[in-house]
Order: C-alpha cells, then sequence, then structure tokens
C-alpha cells in the first residue's frame, strides 16, 4: 500500500537476508493473471511467480510459499476496506461475478490513465511501481472510459423498461467480460430483452 513516508516496497527479507523484488505493475498484473490459468496446477503457479518477482528459481519450497503468500498479501491490500476497484480484482479470484479483467479492459484502462494522467503505461512496464499504478487506478474519475465502462456493468436494468431497458442491456452484453458470460447468464439475460421487445412491441 502506498505510503507518503516510506520508500516504495522494493525487497523481501526471508531468514535475515534482503532479497530485491520487482513489483512492476506489469509483473503484479502477470502474476493475477497466472491465478487464473487453470492450466497450471498451485504448486506450479507459487514456483512460477516466485520466478517473476525474484527473478531466480527457488531452490527452498517454504520460502516460496512463504513469500508468495505475504507478497500477494501485500499488493491486494487497499486502504478503504472493499470499497476500491481494485477489491474487484481480489473478490474474483473466489468465482464471484468479475466485474473487470487486467486482460480484456487492458485498452480501456491504458486510454483512461492517458485521458486524465496523460501516463503512457506502456512506456511505464517495468518502471512504475505497483503501489503508484493502484493509487492512480483506483482515482479514474467517472469521464474515463474504463469507468464508464464499469457503471455500464453496474448498472441495475430491473427497474427499466422499453428502449431504456434494450439500450441497457445491448451496452452490457457489448462491454461484458469473456469469462462471465456462463449460459445461466445469457439464457437470462436473452429473457429480458424478450421481454423488452414485447413491451416496445405492445406500446
Amino acid at each position: 500500500m502506498l505510503s507518503l513516508t516510506e520508500p516504495l516496497k522494493s525487497s523481501y527479507t526471508y531468514q535475515g537476508k534482503e532479497y530485491q523484488i520487482d513489483l512492476s505493475f506489469d509483473n503484479v498484473i502477470r502474476m493475477y493473471n497466472l491465478l487464473e490459468d487453470d492450466t497450471f496446477q498451485d504448486a506450479e503457479k507459487i514456483v512460477i511467480a516466485f520466478e517473476m518477482f525474484f527473478c531466480f528459481e527457488p531452490k527452498d519450497a517454504e520460502f516460496a510459499m512463504k513469500a508468495i503468500d505475504e507478497i500477494t498479501s501485500y499488493i491486494s491490500k487497499s486502504a478503504y476496506g472493499n470499497d476500491s476497484v481494485e477489491n474487484d480484482v481480489v473478490s474474483s479470484e473466489v468465482n464471484t461475478h468479475k466485474l473487470f479483467s487486467y486482460t480484456q479492459d487492458a485498452g480501456a484502462i491504458y486510454a483512461s490513465f492517458k485521458q486524465q494522467y496523460n501516463i503512457d503505461l506502456i512506456a511505464e512496464q517495468g518502471k512504475m511501481h505497483w503501489d503508484v499504478f493502484k493509487a492512480l487506478f483506483d482515482g479514474l474519475d467517472e469521464n474515463t472510459y474504463f469507468r464508464k465502462i464499469l457503471d455500464i456493468r453496474r448498472k441495475n436494468v430491473s427497474d427499466l423498461q422499453g428502449k431504456e431497458l434494450t439500450s441497457a442491456i445491448e451496452a452490457q452484453n457489448y462491454y461484458e467480460l469473456d469469462e462471465n458470460k456462463t449460459v445461466e447468464a445469457q439464457e437470462a439475460k436473452v429473457a429480458s430483452f424478450a421481454d423488452s421487445l414485447k413491451a416496445l412491441a405492445q406500446s
């Protein structure tokens, strides 16, 4: 978590020895992507994540497990409980309905950083610390492309009718994350869309 009085975290201490770690924002995002990759077993993920952060292969299994546990706990901390955007990623790790994806929404996130901060995230790869990225990410305002997409995904359409309902459902379908497109969710949306079409026909 970002501190205005302490230096950005760049090392990890184990058994009295200090190791440099890579906490650049793009490296942390790769780790999040790894956690969601079902092609790897949990033990494999620990080894790969360790190599991502430490840039060498782990020789001590206890060291690797302890380090990855503490690092993942550190990067997922929020200053404001569960109210920040970043916690939507953390909650998604336990198969809840996911609000956004660093992969699928990469273009929108990039455009929003450029729009609000004039920061080129591609140029910042390997440079910008995760804590800095996280603070700026959570601070994106409602006028940015990314935040508008989140608003569309969050929108409650249960009280809408007619053209407004049709428009909202079409927007949600367009911006729906691929991993949320379950059969049940799609069937429910199709049913809602059909109802709205019937309402339009009767109006």
